[in-house]
């Protein structure tokens, strides 16, 4: 049964313009901003903990936060930890300017500069590119030795050209490690945006900030083509939420493999 709640929420969030919808994540009302945005020492501690699994280190490492929502936190963090260089790359997201004023005073006039009675990245260790990541990756290959991003490659519209690009940022023996979250965003329906075809989807359902609705397999598939290895891990399922859909779910989205159709977050960490 198609859940009719599910439809107003997201003919609702399709024509809600995309100022009113960053104006709402920007103060968390109803709206959460990304982690990176929210906690962004947590991220950071996150970030540093996973590459140090695969025995690299942030100290004196150059880094990539591709998508990073406009809340500089996260590079500041990340450069206290021991990183030389941090660049923040995001085409889309306003500067969440609420949330960078909780940036302690200190680090401010550390890794910040004056601008127009503003203060912005200083462009040496803290880098705020505007750029796309494939146009920033062809005029600057292999500039970063890691590359984060943390719910952001189910909204891009060419997976296969941004994780191209991750791979070219990259320099040789280096890391990439993303976290993707396969959710529909209408959390109380996870697996609801699978039920329906391309054509109903991009005319009425898939919201300003676009879901791409790519699988496990999808992902595992394109980071392949790109990296010298990888693995996938599934960080969180919903077995029971799957289930209880799944004969409506469209055969495009199923592998027959209930293990990897009800994941919910995955993380790729992929060498390149």
């Amino acid at each position: 049964m198609v859940p009719f709640n599910y439809w107003v929420l997201r003919l609702c969030r399709r024509v809600t313009p995309q100022r009113i919808v960053d104006f709402i994540l920007d103060r968390g009302i109803c709206l959460k901003p990304g982690k990176e945005t929210s906690t962004p020492q947590t991220v950071a501690g996150l970030y540093a903990e996973w590459a140090g699994k695969y025995g690299h280190r942030l100290e004196g490492s150059t880094v990539c936060v591709a998508g990073f929502g406009g809340g500089f936190g996260v590079g500041v963090y990340l450069l206290e930890r021991g990183a030389r260089r941090v660049i923040l790359q995001d085409p889309y997201a306003p500067i969440r300017s609420r949330r960078n004023r909780h940036i302690p005073v200190e680090l401010i006039g550390r890794y910040f500069r004056k601008k127009d009675g503003d203060w912005v990245p200083n462009g040496v260790q803290l880098v705020h590119v505007r750029q796309d990541l494939p146009s920033y990756s062809f005029e600057n290959p292999e500039s970063a030795d890691i590359v984060f991003s943390r719910s952001v490659l189910e909204h891009v519209v060419d997976a296969e050209a941004v994780v191209a690009a991750c791979a070219r940022l990259t320099r040789m023996g280096g890391l990439n490690i993303h976290l993707i979250n396969l959710q529909d965003h209408v959390f109380a329906y996870p697996f609801e945006m699978l039920c329906y075809s391309k054509r109903t989807w991009d005319k009425w359902l898939n919201p300003g900030s676009n879901l791409n609705r790519l699988r496990t397999q999808d992902y595992t598939a394109i980071f392949r083509r790109h990296f010298s290895s990888m693995d996938v891990t599934i960080v969180e399922s919903l077995k029971e939420e799957f289930h209880r859909v799944r004969s409506r779910i469209r055969p495009e989205f199923l592998t027959g493999d209930d293990e990897i159709d009800s994941a919910a977050i995955i993380r790729i960490d992929a060498r390149k």
